[in-house]
């Protein structure tokens, strides 16, 4: 029998889906090396609010940040395990205050997720191997941001994309 000690959070409304990935470092193992790097972009995603990463790490750092988040309106600074979350995921003290001081607030009265993905244009890279061309790469790219931020909206660009995208497939 288990009683629940913590009360439950609403589910995550961001879609949440594996897309496998090589996600490396040289520093750690495997399933730990993965964490170091969503670790990085969560940090990052918190400090800056609108970052730009490949489609599928967005992806896959999407719902780390948008549970950070929820957390963090939902329970508020006082709670324990919210504040050992922050402590872990994000790796910069100050990006704590940050988060209580100005993200929370303003997304205490939005609905959720969030946080937003917009796709951006394909973009190609010359992949080099022992200091010469190996490859053209076409990565995929997308914008993480989190909602409310001061920077000017990506959100109507991406609906004017989708816009015309449905025009020409028409």
């Amino acid at each position: 029998m288990s009683a629940k000690i913590v009360p439950s959070l609403p589910s995550i409304k961001a879609a949440i889906g594996h897309i496998p990935q090589r996600l490396k470092t040289a520093q750690f193992e495997a399933p730990r090396g993965r964490l170091e790097i969503l670790r990085r972009m969560i940090t990052q995603l918190v400090r800056e609010e609108r970052v730009e990463f490949k489609h599928n790490r967005a992806v896959e750092a999407r719902p780390y940040a948008e549970r950070l988040i929820q957390l963090s309106v939902h329970r508020g600074a006082d709670d324990e395990y919210t504040n050992k979350m922050l402590d872990w995921w994000l790796m910069e003290p100050k990006l704590k205050n940050k988060m209580f001081d100005d993200i929370v607030p303003r997304l205490r009265s939005t609905e959720e997720p969030y946080t937003y993905i917009i796709a951006l244009p394909k973009r190609r890279v010359m992949m080099y191997k022992d200091k010469r061309i190996e490859r053209p790469q076409i990565l995929r790219m997308a914008v993480l941001e989190i909602n409310g931020h001061p920077f000017p909206s990506l959100k109507q660009l991406e609906e004017s994309r989708l816009e015309l995208l449905k025009e020409k497939c028409l």
